[in-house]
């Protein structure tokens, strides 16, 4: 079986809301989309979204932390959604680790939001999350 790389995306959910990041260097659009990315060299998606949650959010994630809501095997990779309920998102970065503009939201809100990547807004239709 061939190894297949992972692209995981992460439903960060807090009592303050949902953090999105939008990369400002990415041409137009630039879309608010869920934390996450491309795993590294051999890890897991968990692995994956640990990282990635740290370094887009300042958020350490425990495994135990990370409940895959959805997963999908696609040609090149396999994407996973994780749900994470965080008790607060106190000490969040203002800015990403590469410059991204991160900005709270609701679970309502996400539904209408003009700008939000359509490829996360049609997972979460999907499952009734919004």
């Amino acid at each position: 079986m061939d190894y297949k790389n992972h692209a995981v995306a992460a439903l960060v959910e807090a009592p303050e809301g949902i953090p999105l990041i939008r990369d400002p260097k990415k041409p137009s659009p630039s879309y608010w989309k869920l934390a996450g990315g491309r795993s590294e060299g051999e890890e897991t998606a968990e692995m994956a979204a640990q990282r990635e949650i740290r370094e887009e959010l300042g958020i350490f994630i425990q495994p135990e932390d990370l409940k895959i809501i959805y997963s999908e095997d696609r040609v090149s990779h396999i994407f996973t959604l994780f749900r994470i309920k965080v008790k607060s998102l106190a000490g969040i970065k203002g800015i990403g680790n590469e410059g991204e503009e991160i900005k709270i939201f609701s679970l309502k809100q996400l539904k209408n939001l003009p700008d939000f990547f359509p490829n996360h807004r049609r997972i979460l239709i999907n499952l009734g999350l919004i």
